[in-house]
């Protein structure tokens, strides 16, 4: 009975052992077979002595660098502003004379064409005037008398470019102005007295000349303008004559101030190229 016993237990190992050795046999042919397939998926098929596997494709040419350019430069606005030296001259009375001022300037000046400016300009000066004795035809002595002066307007500019950086023009125009003097006060024999204020507007036609230098190239310029100006349409209490109660109460007539004949302009000043 044992020895049946034992002979099974050794079929049974015997068994077990053939059994995980076909299983070992079939695990290393499978693996072989994958290596064997992989290696030739690996080797490229030559067919007629050509290779099957596409070639990649060429690497194109490097383009040229791009050229960005910036745009043209396009001056479209100068706006500035600067002193001014104004001289008006009046001839019908000889003891009174506008002297010179010192005043301000503004000015915008637009391109219309390349070689066409609009120009708007405003002007403002003030300046005391010294009236000898008897002047206005007053029995007494004047004095000094305050009197300021502004006008606007517009000139057209025909434009010379002499350079990338300088330009020179011609201009002509019109505006309008205002002109107020002070009151003051009179020393007379009787006493003194005072004199009320008093204005008058006109219309001037300037005619002049000018050239700009850009200091800074597309940003700054400066400029320079001399104008002969005429005036007309001139009218106004201060060129009529006016009346004033003196010290010993009467009345007295205040001669008018003279008219202008004429006054010329200089500015002087920088501009903000737009």
């Amino acid at each position: 009975m044992r020895a049946r016993v034992k002979r099974l237990e050794q079929r049974r190992r015997s068994g077990r052992r053939a059994l995980a050795a076909a299983a070992a046999g079939t695990f290393a042919l499978a693996l072989g077979s994958g290596r064997a397939r992989a290696e030739e998926a690996t080797e490229a098929p030559v067919v007629h002595g050509v290779s099957a596997t596409p070639e990649p494709p060429a690497r194109p040419r490097e383009l040229p660098p791009l050229d960005v350019r910036s745009p043209p430069f396009t001056r479209h606005v100068d706006l500035g502003g600067g002193v001014a030296l104004v001289h008006r001259f009046a001839s019908d009375e000889p003891r009174v004379r506008y002297p010179a001022a010192v005043g301000m300037a503004l000015w915008a000046r637009v391109d219309v064409t390349r070689w066409l400016r609009a120009n708007l300009y405003a002007l403002r000066t003030e300046r005391d005037m010294a009236l000898p004795a008897g002047a206005l035809g007053l029995a007494g002595d004047p004095g000094d008398v305050e009197y300021y002066a502004y006008s606007f307007g517009l000139r057209l500019a025909p434009t010379w470019h002499l350079s990338s950086r300088a330009r020179a023009w011609a201009s002509a125009g019109a505006g309008w102005g205002r002109l107020e003097h002070g009151r003051f006060s009179v020393v007379s024999p009787s006493g003194v007295f005072l004199v009320r204020e008093r204005s008058a507007s006109y219309v001037e036609l300037p005619l002049g000349v000018g050239a700009s230098f850009d200091v800074v190239p597309r940003w700054l310029a400066v400029e320079l303008e001399t104008s002969g100006v005429f005036y007309v349409g001139q009218r106004g209490r201060a060129f009529d004559e006016a009346q004033a109660v003196d010290a010993s109460g009467r009345r007295v007539t205040v001669g008018a101030f003279p008219r202008f004949d004429g006054g010329f302009v200089t500015t002087l000043g920088l501009s903000l190229v737009l």
